[in-house]
């Protein structure tokens, strides 16, 4: 059938933003199940059960996602009798923890809200999931039918989680703008009306991080609902995830920052101690450096150093000689299937190299 849809999530933002659940949630039935993160769940669930007390969508049950985005949680949590009564479904938490509720709601054929504790990643409004095996190294993407129905997006609940995952949804967000403008190059004539605006919509992504960044961290690190972190987690929940929701995710979503995060799971230190942001923060200095994008690499480069966001190897734990086969597995990965020209383990190792000696340079 020749057809194509798209679907756009609404979302409501605030200190008090949970008090929506109601006039938002009430349509699509009566029960809801929470399904995410064991400290996510902590510390919203008080939030969440004040904002539906006097509402008539009720919580039904309270489920720990696992700690993981793995596939074969996905499928444990969807026999449970709470998760197959419910009318909805709520995600709650950081991007894994979403990311493994919205499978569940696909698979169950449920709607399904999102309720993001970190800004961390845009997985609260996107369609697109990052699924991992059950040991945390990466698996694979995987893109639902639908992207959530509404997002709450409490800045109240933002602003009191650690900055550090703010941080790395700084990092991350500032990889989205020069990844998809990067992938769509020259192929203005094969995108779609949606993939166009997609690509369009990337250019608002890096200036409200440059704007707001360092103070939507400082609110955050004396936990105070701010219009900047405010600002900040509009743009990597918003900007950056309906980016993701209509640019087709295995042409113009990602490129060689993200395809660097996935490989570098492979390295014990970059899987056990460095955030998804943190990494791919540093892969978007070296698409950069590789693409010979210089003037915005001073650019983001004196950002990073405001915000100590990584800007060499040493930063995320990662030495030349580990390079090899992490870049081997880098350039099978489908995020570069899409590229304005051929990119070779050779040219991206170079690339490292010459971010080094830009470093050295920037620091002497």
């Amino acid at each position: 059938m020749n057809m194509e849809s798209v679907f756009f999530p609404g979302y409501t933002s605030g200190e008090d933003a949970y008090f929506a659940i109601d006039s938002v949630c009430a349509p699509y039935g009566t029960k809801a199940v929470v399904i995410g993160g064991q400290k996510a769940m902590e510390k919203t669930k008080d939030y969440l059960l004040e904002a539906t007390k006097d509402s008539s969508v009720k919580i039904i049950d309270f489920v720990w996602s696992k700690g993981e985005a793995a596939y074969e949680y996905a499928e444990e949590i969807e026999q449970l009798d709470t998760v197959k009564n419910a009318d909805m479904i709520f995600c709650v938490g950081g991007g894994k923890a979403i990311d493994l509720a919205k499978l569940i709601a696909d698979h169950l054929k449920k709607p399904y809200f999102t309720f993001p504790t970190i800004a961390s990643t845009c997985a609260c409004i996107s369609a697109l999931g990052i699924y991992y095996h059950t040991s945390h190294v990466f698996r694979d993407f995987f893109r639902v039918e639908r992207p959530p129905v509404h997002v709450f997006i409490s800045t109240k609940v933002i602003a009191e989680a650690p900055e550090v995952y703010l941080w790395a949804g700084i990092g991350d967000g500032m990889s989205k703008e020069t990844e998809v403008q990067f992938s769509a190059r020259g192929r203005e004539e094969e995108l779609t009306i949606s993939e166009a605006a997609g690509v369009g919509m990337s250019l608002c992504c890096t200036k409200p991080l440059l704007d707001y960044g360092i103070a939507a961290m400082q609110d955050c690190k004396l936990n105070r609902p701010s219009e900047a972190i405010e600002k900040v987690a509009l743009d990597i929940f918003v900007n950056t995830g309906m980016v993701s929701n209509m640019v087709d995710s295995h042409k113009y979503n990602t490129n060689l920052a993200h395809a660097l995060f996935n490989s570098m799971t492979m390295l014990h230190q970059v899987e056990e101690r460095h955030l998804h942001g943190e990494v791919v923060s540093y892969g978007t200095l070296v698409l950069l450096t590789l693409d010979k994008q210089y003037e915005k690499l001073d650019q983001f480069y004196d950002f990073y150093k405001g915000m100590k966001l990584p800007t060499k190897l040493a930063d995320i734990e990662v030495t030349v000689d580990e390079l090899d086969p992490v870049l081997a597995e880098a350039v099978k990965k489908y995020d570069l299937d899409y590229t304005p020209y051929d990119i070779t383990p050779e040219m991206i190792k170079a690339a490292i190299i010459e971010l080094e000696a830009y470093n050295v340079k920037k620091e002497a």
